[in-house]
């Protein structure tokens, strides 16, 4: 008896899912991208949510005084009003903090300032120690973890710290460490980059503060008594003096603060989830039109059997599902993974307290599955209709369909896009240099979008020219292999334009990276370097005699100058400080050469900004009194946007004769000088600081205005490699486009490589063969991307930063030479395993499969 047939038809399945692991790799890898932001975001706004509720541990209620006048006390000060009384509160504690200056007692360790924080009382939030015990005593102090890391002290060991007494007299007090807080009780988050900090208690306050616990404090916290109501204490005690709201309610307002930052934040981490999505579009749309062009016959065979266009169209689906599915599900995993294995790394460096366990939440999980399948379902789009658009007999006949009006079209509309797209770009930029700066960033950007669109439209038709010249070189360099290397590629424009810009996008956006942030640095550093030249400026009424040698003993402190100075009253609401430096003095220290040739006898130095302070201009001729009496007859030059005033010795001389008051400039040693030892600028300006205090210095005040182009410049440099990071993960997916792109190739072209072996050509040349071609798109991908990059670079960082300071564009070749090169290397590495599965098979092979 036979078996009944099964009423549901199994269906075909026209490309072996073997055939798709290098469009299920690239799935994966941008995918698991998105799942790695998704559990970054998660991890953020969980540091955020802890950050913000451990300042309200245990509080009910948030009384805010700032509205109530302060208290005259007898010596002349104000001080906040006094501790609220509210009936149905059961406990109150002060809140805010102060700074105090704290260095180890023995070993001889830097000193630092450590953030003061009172905690709540026991009874409202109980506080757990690592170590030891609460402070309870004027003379003992509790610290957080960091600081007693930070001070290398234990329980028992002693700190100084440096307090100033009601009299206003300055004391190094001795403190000792009692105990050391756990973090996890004082809502220490994973990642909230906790400053060292110590416990403020009603002991110690007087003597590290010089005031009792909450005497400068307008906002307490207060826990309310037991079945009492937060809500009926609000409504009966709050007035226009004393505002009063719940602890949820500044929590609340606390993590919607933070969060908008995130936002902020994950809006630009973002537009890198959206290159290596559409990277990965491209990728697996060429995948799909190549695998599907291999299985043509198959096609027509199920065409002329019967089959619907709508039939072959759910089989080709069901196959671009099939790969979605399974590509997002690897990278929705491998990002777990990754992060993990992230925070295992921070745990074992010491980055963080504790070791953190991925934040795995339903939109990790789903949002990469959903962006996989989504990607994936939009890459097929054009190769079933390429699949479904053709007749029974015509898809018998395996040729890649070209039309002429077509490529004309694509042609002439590229290039009318990609005009526009230039103006809008131009203009924009040109619109922000000249002051509206948020429309034309706008139309800049607009512009860019257009014009790079049109770019990987246009690849197409593009690509046969490029290929033409660029094959020209390689035939006299590679010889027959690179000769039918560039043929294959011609013969495949369709084919190597989507491979090629795979490439185009990775290379184009880091070179735009590369040339933005290297000129926005350079710009940056020119004009602040133009602005404030000095590094540290110190200032004092009377020095000691061996001032510069002190100075210059400071770690970091590279070389040091004394400056005569002095303050010109010019008819101004306030006088201007004046310096007198030599020629030599001024070359030697500011990180200017071009300073002491713009000085002259008669003529007041200065920049824009400060002339107009004072009510000066360029040219302007002004009289000023003269030290031994009557006047002196002055040029105001203006260089740049200069932020001091300078006059040569003999003028200075002239206006304010023998003067007490000096100054001296400091230059500090570059960071990469073994003399910095390691330090950042912020730390060398606080030893010098803390040294001159200590070293017979009268009234002196330190100034490092020329140390914000180190910041700028380190904060530049870690944005840069955090960008060009993640547009590292398209160009990883880009090379996985051109290794897919090569060995389907070469299944394709199975019995022409078998004629070529069958006519002498060694396995060598057949490698060879495959290696040239994917030098050559990639030598295309890499052309096009940096001409374009630094075409965007140039033009995005002048509509930014243009109206800001004077943008000059500049050009890292080391990092665009080593994008060419690495984009070169990437199409060389993609050629080995197809080029060993060319050479591998026995001609007789080859051309029985193909037969």
């Amino acid at each position: 008896m036979s078996r009944p047939q099964s009423r549901r038809r199994a269906r075909p399945q026209l490309t072996p899912l073997r055939r798709h692991v290098a469009a299920i790799i690239t799935i994966a890898l941008s995918t698991a991208f998105v799942a790695v932001l998704v559990l970054a975001g998660n991890l953020m706004t969980a540091s955020i949510d802890q950050s913000s509720e451990a300042p309200f541990r245990g509080a009910d209620l948030v009384i805010d005084m700032s509205g109530t006048d302060p208290v005259e006390n007898p010596d002349g000060t104000l001080s906040a009003p006094p501790r609220p009384e509210i009936e149905g509160v059961e406990t109150m504690w002060a809140t805010g903090s102060s700074y105090v200056q704290m260095r180890p007692a023995t070993g001889g360790g830097a000193s630092r300032f450590v953030e003061l924080r009172p905690l709540p009382p026991q009874e409202a939030a109980p506080t757990a120690l690592r170590e030891g015990r609460a402070a309870s005593a004027p003379d003992e102090i509790t610290l957080s973890p960091g600081a007693a890391e930070d001070f290398q002290v234990s329980v028992g060991e002693d700190l100084l710290a440096r307090t100033v007494d009601d009299q206003g007299e300055e004391h190094e007090t001795t403190l000792r460490v009692t105990g050391i807080v756990e973090s996890s009780d004082t809502g220490s988050a994973l990642f909230s980059f906790d400053s060292p900090w110590a416990v403020l208690t009603e002991a110690n306050a007087p003597v590290l503060t010089g005031a009792p616990l909450g005497a400068y404090t307008s906002v307490w916290l207060a826990s309310v008594e037991p079945g009492a109501d937060p809500s009926a204490i609000i409504a009966s005690s709050s007035s226009d003096a004393m505002q009063i709201q719940t602890a949820e309610r500044a929590i609340a307002d606390a993590k919607s603060q933070g969060l908008s930052g995130i936002v902020a934040m994950g809006s630009i981490f973002g537009v890198f989830v959206v290159i290596a999505l559409v990277t990965a579009a491209v990728v697996v749309g060429n995948t799909f039109t190549v695998t599907l062009a291999q299985r043509t016959r198959d096609l027509a065979l199920l065409r002329t059997l019967g089959a619907t266009r709508r039939q072959v169209a759910a089989t080709v689906r069901g196959e671009s599902l099939r790969v979605g599915l399974l590509g997002s599900a690897a990278g929705m995993l491998l990002g777990h993974v990754l992060a993990q294995l992230a925070l295992l790394a921070a745990f074992a460096l010491g980055w963080t307290p504790g070791l953190g366990i991925v934040p795995a939440s339903l939109l990790s999980v789903l949002l990469p599955l959903g962006a996989g399948v989504l990607v994936t379902g939009i890459a097929g789009i054009a190769p079933l209709r390429r699949a479904t658009g053709v007749a029974p007999l015509e898809a018998l006949r395996p040729v890649e369909a070209s039309s002429r009006g077509a490529g004309r079209l694509r042609a002439a509309g590229s290039v009318v896009v990609f005009l526009v797209g230039l103006g809008l770009l131009l203009a924009g930029t040109g619109i922000s240099l000249g002051g509206a700066q948020g429309i034309g960033l706008l139309m800049a950007i607009l512009g860019g979008v257009l014009s790079f669109a049109a770019a990987l439209i246009g690849l197409v038709v593009i690509t046969p020219v490029a290929t033409s010249l660029v094959g020209r070189l390689v035939r006299r360099i590679g010889g027959v292999p690179a000769t039918v290397a560039a043929a294959n590629t011609l013969r495949h424009p369709r084919r190597s334009a989507a491979t090629i810009s795979a490439l185009l996008i990775g290379t184009t956006l880091m070179t735009m990276m590369a040339v933005g942030a290297h000129t926005a640095e350079v710009s940056l550093t020119a004009d602040l370097d133009n602005r404030k030249p000095v590094d540290v400026i110190v200032r004092a009424d009377a020095m000691p005699e061996d001032a510069l040698a002190q100075v210059e003993s400071v770690q970091g402190v590279a070389d040091a100058v004394i400056v005569p100075t002095a303050e010109l009253d010019v008819d101004s609401a306030d006088t201007m400080t004046l310096y007198g430096p030599a020629a030599e003095q001024i070359d030697g220290i500011a990180v200017r050469d071009d300073i002491s040739a713009k000085m002259a006898d008669g003529v007041l130095l200065t920049g824009g900004d400060r002339a107009q302070k004072f009510g000066l201009h360029d040219g302007q001729e002004i009289t000023v009194p003269a030290a031994g009496g009557g006047t002196v007859r002055l040029t105001v030059r203006l260089d740049g946007n200069l932020s001091m005033s300078l006059l040569t010795p003999a003028t200075f001389a002239e206006v304010a004769g023998p003067s007490s008051a000096t100054s001296m400039f400091v230059r500090l040693a570059s960071p990469d000088d073994p003399a910095r030892g390691g330090l950042d600028s912020i730390t060398v300006l606080m030893n010098l600081q803390d040294w001159l205090e200590e070293s017979g210095f009268e009234n002196v005040r330190a100034t490092g205005d020329g140390i914000e182009r180190e910041m700028y410049g380190q904060i530049l440099g870690v944005l840069l490699a955090i960008t060009l990071g993640m547009l590292a993960v398209a160009v990883l997916v880009a090379l996985v486009g051109v290794a897919n792109t090569l060995s389907l190739g070469v299944v394709e072209r199975t019995g022409e490589n078998a004629l070529l072996r069958a006519l002498g050509t060694t396995r060598t040349q057949m490698r060879a063969m495959l290696a040239w071609e994917g030098l050559l798109l990639a030598l295309i991908g890499a052309a096009l991307g940096v001409a374009l990059g630094m075409l965007y670079g140039t033009t995005g960082i002048m509509a930014i930063f243009g109206a800001t300071f004077p943008t000059v564009v500049t050009v890292p070749w080391v990092q665009v030479l080593t994008v060419i090169g690495l984009t070169l290397l990437a199409g060389l590495l993609a050629s080995v395993l197809p080029a060993r599965r060319a050479a591998s098979t026995a001609p007789a092979q080859a051309l029985a499969a193909e037969g």
